[in-house]
């Protein structure tokens, strides 16, 4: 169905103290069109915090949508200006997200490329701070 690849994911956390944390890890996926519409799926790590869990990323005209499933669940959605909420579910318990994009860039084209997401995030009414989010796919 799709196509082997690299996908490179580097996470960078901004808080309100201007404390930055970054993650960088790569991980092997797939990566196919649909449509007018670019997926990428690729298995998380234990380096994410997240292992256990699948994630697909949906880019569509306007709009970026990630979904993680598995041990995490959530769903967050990148539209600039466009402040989105959603539930982020772990086995601890869940809560309330919402994302506001403040810069969305993508580049992808049927070879692979790079979306770059940065945004404001609020879990529970407690802003956390402005994240950066940069995938890059290419072939494996």
């Amino acid at each position: 169905m799709g196509k082997d690849v690299l996908v490179t994911i580097k996470s960078t956390k901004k808080d309100s103290d201007n404390d930055t944390e970054v993650i960088e890890l790569v991980s092997p996926g797939t990566f196919h069109k649909k449509g007018n519409s670019y997926y990428i799926l690729y298995p998380e790590t234990v380096i994410s915090g997240t292992e256990n869990s699948t994630t697909s990323v949906k880019v569509a005209a306007d709009k970026v949508t990630i979904v993680r499933s598995g041990h995490i669940n959530m769903r967050q959605v990148f539209e600039k200006g466009k402040l989105h909420r959603s539930v982020y579910q772990t086995p601890f318990g869940s809560m309330d997200m919402t994302v506001l994009p403040l810069q969305i860039e993508v580049d992808l084209t049927d070879l692979g490329g790079s979306i770059k997401l940065e945004y404001e995030l609020t879990l529970n009414d407690n802003k956390l701070g402005t994240n950066t989010l940069e995938i890059k796919v290419r072939p494996k």
